[in-house]
């Protein structure tokens, strides 16, 4: 008898789990998320690009004739505050890259003295004289109007008054590092050649 209940019992058990419901997870499949539709840039915008980066750093130099160029050089997307940088005595352009829709512009430059705060006296600056060479990218960005602007890099100037600034080292100045910068410029022969990358 007990063995037919428990029979019973278990036959009663498998009738009743197989009318349940399957357990399912309850997140379901979210829809993939739609791709970013863009196109790369052709030689055109490429070549354009490299110009424009040229541009930039022609005006950039210190005591260059087209320093009033940089405003519209600089006129990026989203603005893009001037911040303080290195004297830019030379540059080498290398060839450009793309990634996604935008230009990455590289050039190889030297500089001739860096401007910092100093930390000891509030308000006041120290320059250093000292050659430096750097490669360095930036990205070269088509703006509302539609020119080629240069953003997301390093830009080249002291901003802080030569009367706030201490030069080191002794006997150093603004205008021995624009002397420097000029050596370098004008030994460097054909400056911003385009380049194959090193």
């Amino acid at each position: 008898m007990a063995r037919h209940v428990a029979a019973v019992t278990l036959v009663a058990c498998l009738g009743c789990a197989a009318g349940r419901e399957p357990v399912h997870d309850t997140t379901t499949d979210a829809p993939p998320a739609a791709a970013v539709a863009f196109t790369p840039p052709d030689s055109t915008a490429l070549r354009e690009a490299t110009a424009a980066l040229g541009e930039f750093l022609e005006a950039s130099r210190e005591g260059s004739a087209t320093h009033d160029r940089l405003t519209r050089l600089t006129a990026c997307p989203g603005g893009d505050e001037p911040a303080q940088g290195p004297m830019l005595a030379t540059f080498e352009l290398l060839a450009p890259s793309a990634r996604a829709d935008t230009v990455v512009g590289r050039a190889v430059v030297t500089t001739v003295a860096e401007q910092d705060v100093d930390r000891q006296h509030r308000g006041y600056f120290i320059a250093r004289m000292r050659v430096r060479r750097d490669t360095l990218e930036w990205d070269v960005l088509r703006s509302e109007s539609g020119d080629r602007v240069v953003c997301n890099g390093l830009r080249f100037g002291f901003t802080a008054p030569d009367s706030l600034t201490a030069w080191r080292p002794n006997g150093a100045s603004r205008a021995a590092a624009r002397a420097l910068a000029d050596s370098i410029g004008n030994g460097a022969g054909a400056r911003g050649l385009l380049r194959s990358s090193p």
